[in-house]
């Protein structure tokens, strides 16, 4: 018998575990806040802190719930979760991209905060406790709590449950939507306004590279770099005293020399970046085209094709490689595992056309019911991050 309440169950069960995931990491700030681990140094409990959110809320309740739910094993999670491989240049672009990201993350966090600071919020001073550990534990200690463990356990909730989940029902509205629960997630209207921007890279960039490792590598440079500027400016190591210079003049210099300068740093930024995503794509094309020679090679090997195809002619291996594609788009749509309405709507007039090209899910449009917890979780984020915005936490 046909389930009436659930027409899409994958948009359904990724909003369920989402839910149960940020009601996890509510009741760990709750038990944090309430002093739980107050005996601990401050940099020791922040990382025990970290470890209980990212590695249970972020990471095995999403990936454990999804599995039961969906009935698949671990290597079919993993892979709806976009855990595959990519080449070692794209881990490169990934952190070139990660810094340049941490500029736009300066420029966006300045503009939010002047644009809450109309409506009378204050900005919070990050009084979070002393810590009696060497600066060196200290350094080493944050990175791992807020470099390596947020890089992997928020990637994997929002570009691998939920993305991975949601994409079936539109690229660019799967993006989105991951990007608002990104900043959400945050739960502080502070973070909210940059988390979103760098959600929609991050985003674009595991759809990109149909792998969520880059992502990973993006995020965790952009915290990288917040700490150590953060602490390089502290105690005067390298690089610390440029970027004092830096501010210095910005903020001293004229106002129209100043936002010049924003201005065109900015301009030339945004062009790295987009430099970046273009590389990330064709590096991403180009590994697919290698696995595609190898796996075509693998299978005519000993047999009469293996004379038939020449194997130097990177011409004629791309157009069978196109056509392989063509035709399993082709069978999708025969299928009926795609319609041609969904079909068109993605790739009309999309610049990332190419992207989705013979690797479109099955597309079933979810009914309101489908979203069900995906509407209270939001509406619960938007409350809790309301309510920071009113009590400047």
């Amino acid at each position: 018998m046909k389930n009436k309440f659930i027409q899409n169950k994958r948009v359904f069960y990724a909003g369920l575990v989402y839910f149960v995931a940020i009601l996890a990491y509510i009741l760990f700030r709750i038990i944090w806040n309430l002093g739980a681990f107050s005996n601990l140094d401050v940099a020791l409990n922040n990382l025990l802190f970290s470890l209980f959110v990212q590695l249970i809320a972020m990471v095995a309740i999403p990936f454990l719930l999804w599995k039961l739910l969906a009935k698949q094993s671990f290597r079919e999670t993993a892979d709806r979760f976009f855990f595959k491989k990519v080449s070692f240049k794209s881990l490169l672009i990934a952190f070139g991209l990660g810094i340049l990201m941490y500029i736009v993350v300066v420029y966006v966090s300045s503009f939010w905060l002047t644009l809450l600071s109309l409506f009378g919020y204050t900005q919070s001073t990050g009084s979070g406790g002393v810590t009696y550990l060497p600066v060196w534990a200290t350094f080493l200690i944050t990175l791992v709590s807020t470099v390596l463990l947020p890089g992997f356990g928020e990637e994997t909730a929002h570009r691998g449950l939920m993305l991975g989940n949601m994409r079936n029902n539109g690229l660019k509205r799967a993006i989105l939507l991951s990007a608002l629960l990104f900043g959400l997630a945050h739960l502080n209207i502070e973070q909210f306004g940059y988390a979103f921007v760098v959600g929609l890279v991050l985003g674009a960039t595991t759809y990109i590279c149909r792998s969520i490792w880059p992502a990973m590598i993006i995020h965790g440079t952009v915290n990288l770099c917040s700490i150590y500027i953060e602490y390089a400016t502290a105690y005067d190591w390298v690089g610390g005293g440029l970027f004092n210079s830096i501010n210095s003049f910005l903020t001293n210099s004229n106002i129209f020399v100043s936002l010049l300068v924003s201005f065109l740093v900015l301009c030339l930024v945004i062009s790295l970046i987009g430099m970046c995503l273009s590389g990330l794509f064709v590096e991403n094309k180009r590994s697919k085209f290698k696995r595609f020679k190898k796996n075509l090679y693998d299978a005519v090997k000993g047999t009469g094709m293996e004379k038939e195809i020449n194997f130097k002619n990177e011409l004629e291996l791309l157009n069978l490689f196109n056509h392989a594609s063509a035709n399993d788009l082709k069978q999708k749509v025969d299928s009926g595992q795609l319609s041609l309405r969904h079909l068109e709507r993605e790739l009309e007039g999309s610049p990332l056309n190419t992207l989705i090209y013979s690797e479109l899910d099955e597309y079933k449009p979810p009914r309101a019911s489908d979203n069900l917890f995906m509407y209270i979780t939001i509406f619960l984020m938007v409350f809790l991050t309301i309510f920071s915005f009113i009590v400047g936490l």
